[in-house]
């Protein structure tokens, strides 16, 4: 029992994590409209996407070791380290090393790769918990992805930086509230299961 609730926890420092670095979304799309704030806005952009990408696989890496799945340890560990391997193409960005036009494929491929981990991951814990809503984190992180490779393909290096700022944002920021609320849900479900099942054992 112990192990699925470090699960949850571990899952809303995840979500807590992606809606700290998501609230940008509040100041740096504006920063991205004036000339004078412009280079730094893009700069904080790669800045955080790279921070987050590294820091959300080092906590996915951790929570592999809470479920006892093998498909869902493996779909995370694998997350972790294409989070890394994008959090490094972010840095290249920002030092020039890959075209900024990249950016959006690196944005959808972050956000796929978490779409596909936590549909794994889904599968297993409705079916421990009997809810629909462990399903939420990996619709959202699929619709973004959706979104991300639609407007790289179509409008590639048209997109204002305003636009691509408040696009990767509001990711962040909508997967953080929905990590946040369902691993917090599911982990008062958790102890309430074994507060149940410590008063079944001591009646």
């Amino acid at each position: 029992m112990h192990t699925y609730e470090n699960f949850w926890i571990v899952a809303i420092l995840r979500g807590v994590l992606a809606l700290l670095i998501g609230s940008a979304v509040l100041v740096v799309p504006d920063l991205a409209r004036t000339l004078l704030f412009l280079p730094f806005a893009v700069a904080i952009v790669i800045i955080s996407l790279a921070v987050y990408g590294v820091a959300d696989s080092v906590l996915i890496f951790i929570t592999s070791f809470f479920t006892s799945l093998r498909p869902a340890r493996t779909a995370l560990r694998l997350q972790s380290a294409c989070g890394v391997v994008v959090g490094a193409l972010f840095c290249s960005i920002f030092f020039d090393r890959i075209q900024l036009g990249w950016f959006l494929y690196l944005i959808a491929l972050q956000a796929f790769s978490t779409a596909y981990s936590e549909f794994i991951l889904a599968r297993h814990t409705s079916r421990r918990h009997g809810s629909r809503w462990c399903f939420v984190a990996a619709a959202i992180a699929l619709l973004c992805g959706t979104i991300y490779a639609v407007a790289a393909v179509l409008a590639p290096g048209n997109l204002p930086p305003h636009q691509i700022a408040a696009l990767a944002y509001g990711y962040l920021a909508a997967f953080g509230v929905a990590q946040t609320l369902m691993a917090t849900r599911m982990l008062y479900t958790e102890r309430h299961a074994v507060q149940l099942a410590a008063g079944k054992a001591g009646s």
